[in-house]
């Protein structure tokens, strides 16, 4: 849907030269090779934004880990707002320490007691160990239940729950701490081995990844989705798949504007037309009782003079509302993707647009899709949010030629995401998912532009003998290579695959946002359907 963003020579500069990127995300991989099981939940929490590595682009897996630098990890976890304070904290945590924001959150909320001193000192820079770990980590959990499970627990419980994992150590097990350290070990958030708990042993920085990872996976794997499908191009083949959506948006439209004070809906030109058949997919529709959107697209360089005649726009919205209110569709609301706004002057006239349309819509919804924000300016978002029943945000076509940077990169889309919610509520906000692939082609050592091969083609190479396939971190996306025989042309393509649609899920449900869009239903594969389906809200 989202054009593609224009070569900028910042942008190439920064990407090359990995010092400063115009993105201020990682999008390199960690140059250590010890990794191992805690590969993935690094790189996750490296997409989050919660952890980082060190300026060479080492994560150092195996370094020890502060206390102050896991309550840090907790927090941010946690998403909880760093601009809280409180009269009383440890002595040696200076108001200006980089910490303190972190700890006072941690010492307020009574995470952190046991670890301070009856001096008052937390001594935030001492190695955490692993049944400090379990602790925070235990109150932390216990926080979110019932005054009646927190009594129960740390009266009777937790005494049980030691009994049934019977470490060889426990004896060793700080006694203050045991009831928290075993809520911990019971929620499947710490385990021992057959050597026991091992509690004072220091929590090496991989450990902490994969510790603060489960805690966060474990906390949405019973989360399900709410689904936007765009039946929109070569949508026929998944009509069977709408019963696994919560809205359908019909990409059957676009603006027409081609002179001044003039402008209408047209439906029965290009791409975006109702289709020959469009009361079978209606039927469809209705049958799983969905909510049925018209979405209305507009590319055109002359967007920002519609935007500013309001005769144009007046026509344009009454054309609109005859098709809205046609019974024979029974629309639900509208999708507005009017994309290429790049002048920030542009913002207002958009916004008034919407206003205007908004008053005229009754009670049929208006949804909006947005770009990510870096370099369009003509999308004020946090008024579009007030507006909008639900903004989509578009988090891809990132795709970039010389660097080869793929269409969403998932540290990409967390940013995005991130920028978004400081401007419109998560409860608007749908991640919208671009099913594609971006291929580079490589002839006698010259690269040209990338392309996008269509969906079906991208499979059935995947079939083939020569092709090398890899999980691309940080990217989080599948990586293909191989040579054509025929040519001796090399080919290298970023793909998202049922793998890399599912870590975008994950990330939806990490922030509680209010759905997903599916761009476009055609596209997906059998694989990514069956994924829907477990995911969706029944």
């Amino acid at each position: 849907m989202l054009k593609k963003v224009a070569l900028m020579v910042l942008l190439s500069i920064m990407l090359v030269t990995s010092s400063a990127y115009a993105y201020d995300v990682q999008l390199n991989p960690f140059t250590d090779e010890e990794l191992d099981y805690s590969r993935d939940p690094i790189y996750t929490l490296s997409a989050l934004g919660i952890i980082s590595g060190f300026p060479d682009r080492t994560y150092r897996p195996n370094g020890a880990l502060s206390r102050e630098a896991f309550i840090k990890l907790i927090v941010m976890a946690a998403k909880i707002e760093t601009n809280q304070t409180t009269a009383n904290e440890p002595k040696d945590v200076a108001k200006d320490r980089w910490s303190a924001p972190y700890i006072s959150i941690a010492y307020q909320r009574k995470w952190i007691d046991s670890l301070v001193d009856k001096a008052g000192l937390f001594h935030p820079e001492q190695t955490i160990t692993r049944q400090e770990v379990a602790m925070v980590m235990g109150k932390f959990l216990l926080e979110s239940e019932t005054e009646e499970v927190r009594q129960q627990w740390l009266a009777t419980d937790w005494k049980l729950e030691r009994e049934s994992r019977a470490f060889k150590d426990q004896a060793a097990i700080n006694e203050a701490m045991q009831p928290y350290v075993y809520y911990a070990v019971s929620r499947g958030i710490m385990e021992g081995d057959p050597a026991g708990f091992k509690p004072k042993e220091s929590l090496i920085r991989k450990q902490a990844a994969a510790v603060i990872f489960r805690l966060i996976d474990k906390s949405i794997a019973a989360q399900t989705i709410d689904f936007t499908g765009y039946y929109a191009i070569l949508s026929y083949a998944a009509i069977n798949e709408l019963s696994k959506l919560s809205n359908v948006t019909l990409g059957w439209s676009h603006l027409e504007y081609e002179a001044a004070g003039t402008a209408k809906l047209n439906t029965d030109s290009t791409v975006n037309s109702i289709p020959l058949g469009s009361e079978e997919v209606i039927a469809a529709a209705e049958a799983s009782q969905l909510k049925k959107d018209l979405m209305v697209f507009y590319d055109a360089s002359n967007l920002k003079d519609f935007l500013k005649d309001k005769p144009a726009q007046t026509a344009f919205i009454d054309s609109l509302l005859l098709t809205l209110n046609d019974p024979a569709f029974h629309f639900t609301g509208v999708n507005i993707d009017f994309e290429g706004l790049y002048d920030a002057a542009s913002a207002a006239d958009y916004l008034s647009f919407l206003q205007d349309l908004k008053a005229k819509l009754g009670s049929l919804t208006l949804a909006v899709a947005v770009p990510p924000s870096y370099y369009y300016k003509g999308y004020d978002l946090q008024g579009i949010g007030a507006i909008a029943d639900t903004v989509i945000l578009m988090a891809y076509d990132f795709t970039h030629n010389e660097d080869k940077l793929p269409s969403a990169p998932l540290p990409l889309v967390n940013d995005a995401v991130q920028i978004a919610l400081k401007s419109v509520p998560k409860e608007k906000l749908v991640l919208g998912i671009s099913k594609q692939a971006n291929q580079w082609v490589t002839t006698n050592g010259v690269t040209a532009a990338p392309i996008s091969p269509a969906i079906p083609l991208v499979e059935q190479r995947l079939t083939m003998p020569g092709v090398a396939q890899d999980w691309m971190l940080p990217y989080f996306l599948k990586h293909i290579t191989y040579t054509d025989t025929d040519t001796g042309k090399d080919h290298e393509i970023y793909y998202e695959d049922t793998q890399s649609i599912a870590k975008k899920l994950w990330i939806a449900k990490f922030y509680g946002l209010k759905g997903v869009s599916l761009w476009f239903m055609g596209s997906y594969t059998a694989a990514d359907w069956e994924l829907i389906g477990q995911q969706m809200t029944k």
